[in-house]
């Protein structure tokens, strides 16, 4: 491996895509103080969908995509995955372990957290999304019958199982005790978990509400994961990468910029 300096003086780009899995790397790339640069793509305002330009990124047309120069002249790598960029830029880059335990078994539930808020938290809650607008992308004719069955699959089983991983979530939160994921400071595991409890129920709680049809209050039902949130939420650098986004995400739609969407 280069030496820790060689390793600083790497330089990234992410491409980041708005309302996506790609603002947790961001916030990572900042917390560990690395070179960087975001280059912006916007969803289509009706569809939702990210632009085609992202095909240019990869070759899957998703986000977040990091592009890593190495400053030692090697072979530039570009890395796809949100859990997967998560944990390469920790292995590699925590240098002083800020994020990253010291403790084995600690950093074994931080590599869990990686791989379960992206292979099972999120995409449960992305059926649950799509399930709710099935019926507006449907074609006309069968708009009502893909209400009923997109219900019937949300109320049969999507929506037991969010409860589910949310309610083992809280409890989680409750043993640990430190009020984070992991060990008593942020870690990997609070930064990836970030965009399906904080950013998609807890800063979304209406949205949350129409989609899953609960009338309590889940900032009551779930006062750790609440808590955590709130903690999320006024992290400094949280509070400085976000408030970056917007300005430069306002700046490019004065522009008028010209992505091309594909057709539903």
């Amino acid at each position: 491996m280069a030496p820790a300096q060689a390793l600083m003086e790497d330089k990234f780009i992410l491409h980041w895509l708005d309302e996506s899995r790609s603002h947790r790397v961001l916030w990572l790339l900042d917390l560990l103080e690395l070179d960087y640069e975001v280059k912006i793509y916007l969803r289509h305002p009706e569809t939702w969908r990210g632009p085609k330009e992202l095909f240019n990124a990869h070759p899957t047309g998703k986000s977040p995509i990091l592009d890593v120069f190495f400053a030692d002249g090697s072979e530039p790598m570009k890395l796809a995955e949100t859990g997967f960029i998560m944990q390469f830029l920790l292995r590699n880059y925590d240098i002083k372990k800020k994020f990253t335990p010291t403790d084995p078994r600690d950093q074994l539930r931080v590599d869990y957290y990686l791989h379960f808020a992206e292979g099972s938290l999120q995409n449960l809650w992305l059926t649950l999304l799509i399930n709710s607008v099935a019926k507006e992308v449907a074609p006309f004719g069968l708009k009502n019958v893909t209400k009923v069955i997109s219900k019937g699959l949300n109320n049969g089983y999507y929506i037991h199982e969010f409860r589910l991983f949310i309610s083992y979530l809280e409890k989680e939160l409750e043993k640990v005790g430190t009020g984070y994921f992991v060990s008593d400071h942020l870690t990997g595991a609070d930064i990836i978990l970030s965009f399906p409890i904080y950013e998609n129920i807890f800063d979304n709680l209406e949205g949350v509400r129409e989609i899953t049809r609960e009338k309590r209050d889940m900032t009551k039902l779930f006062p750790h994961l609440a808590a955590w949130s709130q903690m999320i939420r006024n992290d400094p650098s949280y509070q400085r990468v976000t408030a970056y986004m917007e300005e430069k995400v306002a700046e490019l739609i004065q522009t008028n910029p010209k992505f091309t969407y594909q057709h539903r």
